[in-house]
Protein backbone atom coordinates (compact mmCIF):
# COMPACT_ATOMS: atom_id res chain seq x y z
CA UNK A 1 0.00 0.00 0.00
CA UNK A 2 1.31 3.38 -1.07
CA UNK A 3 0.87 6.05 1.92
CA UNK A 4 1.02 9.90 1.38
CA UNK A 5 1.36 12.24 4.64
CA UNK A 6 0.20 16.44 4.16
CA UNK A 7 1.89 18.70 5.94
CA UNK A 8 -0.55 18.72 8.46
CA UNK A 9 -0.40 15.27 9.74
CA UNK A 10 -3.10 13.69 7.59
CA UNK A 11 -2.22 10.31 6.35
CA UNK A 12 -3.65 8.77 3.24
CA UNK A 13 -3.48 6.36 0.62
CA UNK A 14 -2.71 6.24 -2.85
CA UNK A 15 -6.28 4.26 -3.14
CA UNK A 16 -7.85 6.98 -1.17
CA UNK A 17 -6.08 9.76 -3.48
CA UNK A 18 -7.45 7.81 -6.66
CA UNK A 19 -11.05 7.71 -5.04
CA UNK A 20 -11.22 11.18 -4.39
CA UNK A 21 -10.16 11.91 -8.22
CA UNK A 22 -13.15 9.17 -9.38
CA UNK A 23 -15.58 10.65 -7.53
CA UNK A 24 -14.42 14.40 -8.28
CA UNK A 25 -14.58 13.60 -11.88
CA UNK A 26 -18.06 12.05 -12.40
CA UNK A 27 -19.54 14.43 -10.01
CA UNK A 28 -17.75 17.40 -10.20
CA UNK A 29 -19.99 18.45 -13.70
CA UNK A 30 -23.28 18.83 -11.30
CA UNK A 31 -21.43 20.86 -8.55
CA UNK A 32 -19.95 23.92 -10.33
CA UNK A 33 -18.08 25.85 -8.02
CA UNK A 34 -18.23 23.84 -5.11
CA UNK A 35 -15.58 21.83 -3.69
CA UNK A 36 -15.14 18.57 -2.07
CA UNK A 37 -16.04 18.51 2.30
CA UNK A 38 -14.25 15.72 3.65
CA UNK A 39 -16.13 15.46 7.41
CA UNK A 40 -15.41 13.57 10.40
CA UNK A 41 -17.15 12.46 13.12
CA UNK A 42 -15.96 9.97 16.09
CA UNK A 43 -18.00 9.13 19.10
CA UNK A 44 -16.66 9.58 22.76
CA UNK A 45 -19.99 8.52 24.03
CA UNK A 46 -23.40 6.84 23.97
CA UNK A 47 -24.43 3.77 21.90
CA UNK A 48 -21.70 4.44 18.99
CA UNK A 49 -18.98 5.30 21.57
CA UNK A 50 -15.52 4.40 19.64
CA UNK A 51 -16.88 4.36 16.52
CA UNK A 52 -15.73 6.70 13.69
CA UNK A 53 -16.61 7.49 9.97
CA UNK A 54 -15.74 9.62 7.15
CA UNK A 55 -18.46 11.46 5.14
CA UNK A 56 -17.74 13.64 1.32
CA UNK A 57 -20.40 15.73 0.29
CA UNK A 58 -19.94 18.82 -1.31
CA UNK A 59 -19.71 22.71 -0.32
CA UNK A 60 -19.83 26.02 -1.79
CA UNK A 61 -16.28 27.67 -2.97
CA UNK A 62 -17.57 31.03 -1.47
CA UNK A 63 -17.92 28.90 2.04
CA UNK A 64 -14.71 27.05 1.97
CA UNK A 65 -11.86 28.57 3.07
CA UNK A 66 -8.64 28.45 1.55
CA UNK A 67 -6.38 27.82 3.98
CA UNK A 68 -8.26 24.59 4.95
CA UNK A 69 -8.15 23.32 1.54
CA UNK A 70 -5.85 20.72 0.30
CA UNK A 71 -4.06 18.27 -2.15
CA UNK A 72 -4.77 14.96 -2.07
CA UNK A 73 -3.83 13.25 -5.16
CA UNK A 74 -4.46 15.62 -8.02
CA UNK A 75 -8.00 16.77 -5.64
CA UNK A 76 -8.45 19.82 -4.04
CA UNK A 77 -10.51 18.89 -0.83
CA UNK A 78 -12.09 21.16 2.46
CA UNK A 79 -11.16 19.88 5.69
CA UNK A 80 -12.61 21.96 8.09
CA UNK A 81 -9.78 22.44 11.07
CA UNK A 82 -12.07 20.60 13.78
CA UNK A 83 -11.96 17.46 11.68
CA UNK A 84 -7.95 17.80 11.00
CA UNK A 85 -7.55 17.58 14.30
CA UNK A 86 -9.55 14.34 14.96
CA UNK A 87 -7.98 13.17 11.47
CA UNK A 88 -4.53 14.22 12.49
CA UNK A 89 -1.55 10.88 12.51
CA UNK A 90 -5.07 8.74 11.03
CA UNK A 91 -4.53 6.97 7.70
CA UNK A 92 -7.56 7.48 5.08
CA UNK A 93 -7.48 4.63 2.87
CA UNK A 94 -10.51 3.51 0.01
CA UNK A 95 -11.18 -0.53 0.37
CA UNK A 96 -13.39 -0.45 -2.57
CA UNK A 97 -16.38 0.32 -1.38
CA UNK A 98 -15.85 2.20 1.83
CA UNK A 99 -13.43 5.07 3.10
CA UNK A 100 -11.99 3.75 6.36
CA UNK A 101 -9.92 5.94 9.12
CA UNK A 102 -7.47 4.10 10.78
CA UNK A 103 -5.14 4.69 13.68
Amino acid sequence: MVLHRLRNGLIYSQDFADYLASKHASEAIGHPGEVLHLDYVRCSQGDLSGQEWCQLTWISGAQAATEHRHPIGGTEIYIHKQALRGLKNRLLHFDGTNVIVKQ
